[in-house]
């Protein structure tokens, strides 16, 4: 069975304030993922001498979108792929995932040797789609969680329920400890402040916000199951209240 020679290389692109947008790259070309804005994705392109082969939108919100449209002036026309749900909100959308939210399914996508999986996991939007890369005979390696699972937090639930969310984290959350998860924000320190107010006792959740790096993405599985609030509600209702805690905490 053919692997890839070299494994795709994920690189983070810090954008906005606390935003990452990714490039998912092997050889020259790249699949970028939330391209906030175009400027620091067309200079990490620049500096890695890299060429766009596509863009992945994990939901339309103008923070995860918002430089497609840069992007596309510059280097001209490439696949920009999100849920099908999105349509009309996501710019210059191409693709129409229509995926479900209850295992990930294949896209016909391929970057870099590896099958792109996806996922609906509504809860922060309606339309919010778990992008997931699998080497051929592997399992899940990475997935890309936009803004609804954050390390040790969620999103905000903008056009989502408590259930849609708590299934769509447990979704998540179902993969191999190892399987790493790259989200939207850094909002990692403010999130383990949250945690250890509602777990005061529970030691992984100190442990990790005392050795925190200034860069958190990726998180894995393993450690979300261990230190998050929202992974670890018992059910929807729990994890309903968690939010409503979380939205006015400080």
């Amino acid at each position: 069975m053919y692997r890839p020679a070299v494994p795709p290389t994920i690189t983070a692109v810090p954008c906005l304030r606390d935003n990452y947008a990714y490039l998912i790259h092997a050889a020259e070309h790249a699949w970028i993922v939330d391209p906030s804005e175009s400027a620091p994705v067309i200079a990490a392109l620049d500096a890695l001498h890299l060429r766009p082969a596509g863009i992945l939108a994990t939901h339309h919100h103008p923070d995860h979108t918002g430089g497609i449209d840069g992007l596309i002036a510059r280097f001209g026309p490439m696949p920009v792929a999100a849920h099908a749900l999105d349509r009309g909100r996501v710019p210059q959308q191409s693709i129409f995932a229509d995926v479900p939210s209850t295992a990930f399914a294949s896209t016909g996508l391929e970057i870099a040797g590896c099958e792109v999986l996806a996922a609906h996991i509504p809860g922060h939007t309606r339309a919010a789609i778990a992008w997931c890369l699998r080497a051929p005979g592997d399992e899940i390696a990475d997935v890309f969680t936009g803004d609804t699972l954050f390390a040790a937090g969620c999103g905000r639930l903008f056009e989502g329920t408590p259930a849609q969310m708590h299934a769509s984290l447990q979704l998540l959350c179902s993969l191999p400890d190892t399987t790493r998860l790259w989200f939207g924000h850094e909002y990692t320190a403010a999130n383990l402040r949250f945690a250890a107010a509602v777990e005061p006792d529970h030691a992984p959740i100190a442990a990790r916000a005392a050795t925190l790096p200034p860069c958190t993405t990726p998180t894995t599985v393993g450690l979300e199951r261990a230190t998050n609030p929202f992974v670890r509600a018992g059910d929807a209702d729990v994890l309903g209240e968690r939010r409503a805690a979380k939205d006015s905490f400080r």
